[in-house]
């Protein structure tokens, strides 16, 4: 089976967000001229010649897919809007906290000069798990079960 996907982008802007209509101009005594145009670039020949005809009607699935991208902006414009009235009215009803000023601190100490011990310090406290033999476990086992 085969497909054939074709794709009309207008000739001048090259813009594929907008439906382009194929025009045929025929200049007097001239040969035709076929030209894709987006309805923007085609608003000129318009305003000079008048209504213009497409020389092929646009097809069914351009003008459902410019349909859809209207409807689709119309959605986010209307999504934006009420967004910013929920957040408007979010803030009325909870207004930030003023903010407290720091709170200023009391100039530093300088501190007095350490004087040397003339004592000797005790023996620093072991600290970490203590280890045993297997003797003095089993020692300890046989006070504990008398």
């Amino acid at each position: 089976m085969e497909l054939k996907i074709t794709v009309r982008v207008c000739e001048v802007c090259k813009s594929t967000e907008r439906p382009a209509t194929r025009y045929t101009l025929t200049p007097e005594g001239g040969e035709p001229v076929t030209r894709d145009l987006c309805a923007d670039d085609a608003a000129p020949l318009e305003a000079a010649f008048g209504p213009l005809v497409p020389s092929e009607k646009p097809s069914p699935l351009a003008a459902f897919q410019a349909e859809l991208l209207k409807l689709m902006e119309d959605h986010e414009r209307e999504t934006r809007a009420r967004r910013a009235r929920r957040e408007a009215e979010w803030r009325e009803q909870n207004p930030e906290p003023a903010k407290k000023a720091p709170a200023k601190k009391a100039p530093a100490k300088r501190a007095a000069p350490a004087k040397k011990a003339a004592a000797k310090k005790a023996p620093a406290k072991k600290v970490g798990t203590k280890s045993m033999t297997v003797a003095e476990i089993e020692a300890l086992k046989a006070e504990g079960k008398q």
